[in-house]
């Protein structure tokens, strides 16, 4: 997945810690990481989703409605 797949739609802090909501866009799917900015937020997001092999899912998925 590349940075433009993801759209920042909250950053907030908890317990001392700053954390970002990351949409993958065209989806409802929310991928939520601890990060020192908005540019390692999506870095984290893309690890996230390349461990989870979210990029297959959802070319199965865009597969079958199609």
């Amino acid at each position: 997945m590349r940075p433009e797949d993801f759209e920042l739609i909250e950053e907030y802090e908890l317990l001392g810690e700053k954390r970002y909501r990351l949409r993958v866009k065209d989806t409802n799917i929310i991928i939520n990481v601890a990060a020192s900015s908005p540019e390692e937020a999506v870095r984290k997001a893309i690890q996230v989703a390349e461990r989870v092999k979210l990029d297959t899912f959802l070319e199965k998925i865009r597969e079958q409605h199609t």
